[in-house]
């Protein structure tokens, strides 16, 4: 969100004005703590406590979060809060960037939620 001054002019907070989410009966956010390239708040589309007390930048980031939840007609929304067991201790891991990657290449993960998929949407 640093690429316009005024946090109405970014691009994320234009999109958040869009329709697409709704369309969705159900909804699922996946996020962890260890990924610091999505934060968690973000992931979850959650108002963090940073946010909370801004008071230059705080009400555009709820109204974010609300334009992106407000039209929700979703039956089921779940948010899953994944904690990878990351045994590397490398650049990648300390950054953040091994979790995010993990929701995309950990076989066990995909297979959990896959095995999950009668409960979340039906």
């Amino acid at each position: 969100m640093s690429d316009e001054a005024d946090v109405e002019q970014t691009c994320l907070y234009k999109l958040s004005t869009f329709e697409g989410l709704n369309w969705f009966q159900n909804v699922v956010f996946v996020c962890s703590w260890q990924d610091q390239y999505a934060p968690f708040d973000s992931a979850r589309i959650q108002i963090c406590r940073g946010a909370q007390q801004d008071k230059s930048k705080g009400e555009k980031h709820r109204k974010m979060a609300t334009n992106i939840l407000g039209g929700l007609k979703a039956k089921m929304l779940f948010r899953l809060d994944v904690n990878f067991k990351i045994k590397d201790k490398n650049l990648d891991s300390w950054i953040g960037r091994t979790a995010h990657i993990q929701f995309l290449e950990n076989q066990q993960f995909m297979k959990m939620l896959i095995h999950r998929y009668r409960d979340f949407f039906s």
